[in-house]
């Protein structure tokens, strides 16, 4: 016995002293500011299981490497902004034998630098590779003429580099790099670096670990996993994360300020989203869980519904059709984020078994539209009382000169709560190749027929289609063609600060004024006998899928019976949104463009947005080219890329998202 209490009581002891030197975890290091959190818990066990995916396969094939390291190089030179401003990254967490690795851009109460980034790799047993690697980061940022000096930071002597920026050497940032108790922490901030090691005493409270949103999204996801932990874990406060983004890029919004906007019309309920990734787990590439965290705003529609009476007081009456009361979840615009679970969202008969991709949708479309009052109101500045929504309306429905479609009552009334989008692409690939439609379901389609007739019939650049007992119209808005031979990719080489300026507000001043194109530039509308609205990419792809009667269903395809079995698995369902996607077919019509030199021509939103994030930049920095004679013929690519899917299930504090990409 007396041996035994010996035992317990040595095991103690050392158990103890374990505690006390190990480090917290980087969630109890890091601040309740953080925005942004991307940690790799473990990142050989991540390169192990990343080496046995396809997608690792692909990228190491002979004929596709050249291409992939290429484009990989100028994807990280453009978004690795932790590799550009602090020198480090997560991928070069092996570099220095981390046994974990973790970044977080943060958000500290410094007017003077309001925007903070860090990095934490867990370097035990590896000090002295670590130290080595730091000699290499400083001999980096010497080549780009930084100053080295020792700082003493929290009663630590901490590294720290004075980088100018390369476009105006007036101005410069601070690195500082730091080892303590076998982490390796940098941080371009001084104050956010002395806090993270202040906060290893595990007393501190005011940190990730305790932000509302990041708990309910590691509890949510590690419930869906069961006893299978991820390789990956991650977390953005989104508004907070973009205001973040937005200083740390010194832009300042021109004309409306959309996150002021945003958050007045109640968005701000969304109070962060975080999630797991789970990496070659059986036939799935990867495996992912989210959960968005929007708990009811009550203490928002409280302050509505005073507000209200206020106005009321004043003689301002509220409409009734959007008046805030007790029930609401949210307030204003938010309004709009109403998407009940619908069971499984099975594809329905019509849905063509050869299709590119799946996404069906439960929507409150008819409250949506009544609750973008607000916004709309607040966008075009209206004041108290006036009511610039309505008078739209009204002008639509009794202007002589306009369609005179009363749009609530002839059309949104009779709009139903499934929305389904399907993709696919014709043959040979060209910049019109990608096609897509858009299906609505309907209470009336006759009544509704005559809605969209009376709407056309005031469109100037309107094409009639008869096809059958249909009425199909099209709006083809005419572009002139340019011929591209090469594919410019601008990534530029800025840091931190230039990061995002495009995507808040920034303008080049070449270009102010300038016409923008639009994102579509043809469609095409009908309503279909079986109740539904037809929204398409052409007349001619519309028809091309109403005349498939035999052409089999999804339903029955192999593949998506196998995506099918795997999200049941998962949970799925009672869900609000259902997704499904073949990535060989997807990706062919961007792929092939590019190879063709024509990404900028095409008229697909993919395309677009791909060609966004490829072109150049406005910022007047160097050009690279991708050299598309490295890109192979497809069907290297293409044996690779297997089938995606997920489910949406709405929950009464949020939303949470499961899915998974399925071995070829």
């Amino acid at each position: 016995m007396l041996r035994r209490i010996c035992f317990i009581v040595a095991l103690l002891l050392l158990t103890s002293s374990n505690s006390i030197d190990a480090a917290p975890s980087v969630e109890h290091l890091l601040p309740g500011t953080t925005k942004a959190y991307f940690s790799v818990p473990n990142v050989a066990e991540l390169q192990a299981r990343f080496e046995k995916t396809q997608v690792y396969q692909l990228m190491e094939d002979p004929a596709v490497k050249p291409f992939a390291e290429d484009l990989k190089k100028q994807l990280r030179d453009r978004f690795d902004q932790a590799n550009v401003r602090l020198g480090i990254n997560l991928e070069k967490a092996h570099l220095f034998n981390a046994t974990s690795a973790s970044t977080a851009i943060i958000r500290p109460d410094d007017k003077e630098q309001p925007h903070a980034m860090a990095v934490i790799a867990d370097v035990t047993g590896e000090i002295a590779n670590a130290e080595k690697f730091l000699e290499q980061v400083g001999t980096e940022l010497e080549e780009r003429d930084a100053t080295k000096s020792m700082t003493a930071i929290a009663g630590q002597q901490v590294i720290t580099y004075t980088v100018p920026n390369e476009n105006n050497p007036d101005e410069s940032h601070k690195v500082f790099y730091v080892i303590f108790q076998d982490q390796l922490i940098a941080a371009d901030h001084q104050q956010v670096l002395a806090d993270i090691i202040g906060r290893f005493d595990g007393q501190a409270k005011d940190t990730l670990a305790e932000v509302d949103a990041y708990k309910a999204a590691m509890a949510r996801c590690a419930k869906a996993s069961g006893e299978t932990q991820p390789q990956i874990r991650w977390f953005v406060e989104p508004f907070g994360y973009a205001r973040t983004i937005q200083d740390a890029a010194g832009v300042k919004p021109q004309g409306k300020d959309f996150h002021e906007l945003l958050m007045n019309q109640g968005f701000g309920a969304i109070k962060g989203l975080g999630g797991w990734v789970m990496v070659s787990e059986g036939d799935h590439e990867f495996t992912h869980h989210t959960w968005l965290h929007a708990p009811a705003d009550d203490a928002g529609v409280l302050a509505a519904i005073k507000r209200q009476e206020e106005l009321a007081a004043e003689g301002i009456e509220p409409d009734e059709r959007i008046a805030a009361k007790g029930s609401d979840v949210y307030v204003n615009a938010a309004r709009m984020l109403n998407f009940p679970n619908q069971g499984e969202m099975a594809p329905q008969s019509w849905i063509p078994k050869d299709i590119s991709s799946y996404t069906s949708m439960s929507w409150k479309i008819g409250n949506a539209f009544e609750y973008a009052k607000s916004l709309v109101n607040e966008m075009l500045d209206a004041e108290p009382g006036e009511d610039l929504f309505e008078e739209i309306l009204d002008g639509i429905a009794n202007d002589v000169n306009g369609p005179q479609l009363d749009i609530r009552n002839e059309f949104v009334a009779h709009l139903k709560e499934r929305m389904t989008v399907l993709a696919g692409h014709i043959e040979p690939i060209n910049p019109n190749s990608k096609q897509w439609i858009a299906a609505i379901e309907v209470d009336d389609h006759a009544t509704v027929a005559k809605a969209v007739e009376k709407f056309m019939n005031a469109e100037p650049n309107k094409h009639v289609h008869k096809h059958g007992e249909l009425v199909i119209w099209e709006i083809i808005n005419i572009e002139e063609e340019v011929e591209v031979d090469t594919i410019e990719i601008d990534f530029g080489n800025e840091g931190f600060e230039d990061f995002g300026a495009e995507d808040f507000g920034a303008q080049d001043d070449e270009e102010e004024g300038a016409e923008e194109t639009p994102l579509i530039t043809q469609w095409a509308i009908t309503v279909t006998p079986n109740n539904h609205v037809l929204i398409g990419s052409t007349a001619d792809y519309i028809k091309s899928q109403l005349d498939r009667k035999d052409a089999g269903t999804l339903s029955e395809a192999e593949d998506y019976q196998r995506m099918d079995a795997a999200l049941a698995a998962m949970g799925s369902g009672n869900n609000s949104f259902r997704l499904f996607s073949r990535l060989d077919k997807t990706y062919k019509p961007t792929y092939e463009l590019i190879r063709q030199g024509k990404l900028a021509q095409s008229d697909s939103l993919l395309g677009k947005l791909t060609s966004r994030l490829l072109g150049g930049s406005n910022d007047g920095g160097a050009i690279e080219k991708v050299d598309t004679t490295k890109m192979p013929e497809y069907d290297v690519v293409e044996k690779y890329l297997g089938v995606s899917g997920a489910f949406v299930v709405s929950e009464s504090s949020g939303w949470f998202v499961s899915g998974c990409l399925l071995a070829k």
